[in-house]
């Protein structure tokens, strides 16, 4: 089963997907790619940051096995509707132009009042007004934002 869930993306200068909430370092960069090519699979950040401490300060740390975890704040979020999408807040911690649109989400769900977080997840549509996202992407591009809803708010 999968569900269509809204979110916001960072695009990197190669215009390339990313968390738009998420600050990038201290993590490698393949780490939070959302994939032009398939399915993104989750995973636990706060493992990955462990796991980089543990290689600075070998504490060792074990992951926990199901991403997303009920107990952890892991996983690829989105919001469940449009409308929690658009009021919620940009992202203040980068300069890089940020998309929004609709993301295709399966495998273990947790679901939330306001939102999912994911195991897997794709980008399905965007609204890229300015054309700023790599054409790797087989995406639906949308210069309406209206549009996008219309077609994408009953596709979950």
């Amino acid at each position: 089963m999968s569900v269509i869930g809204w979110r916001q993306w960072a695009v990197d200068a190669h215009g390339q997907l990313r968390p738009a909430w998420t600050p990038w370092s201290p993590f490698p960069p393949e780490l939070l790619l959302w994939r032009p090519d398939g399915l993104t699979q989750a995973l636990c950040l706060l493992a990955q940051r462990d796991n980089l401490s543990t290689r600075r300060f070998r504490i060792p740390v074990a992951p926990h096995p199901r991403v997303p975890s009920e107990t952890c704040s892991c996983g690829l979020y989105a919001w469940l509707s449009p409308r929690e999408l658009a009021d919620a807040a940009a992202p203040t911690w980068t300069s890089r132009p940020i998309v929004v649109g609709a993301a295709r989400l399966g495998g273990r769900l947790v679901v939330t009042e306001r939102g999912y977080r994911a195991q897997l997840g794709y980008p399905a549509a965007v609204f890229d007004p300015d054309g700023v996202v790599s054409p790797a992407y087989a995406v639906a591009r949308y210069l309406n934002w209206e549009a996008l809803v219309a077609e994408w708010q009953s596709a979950g």
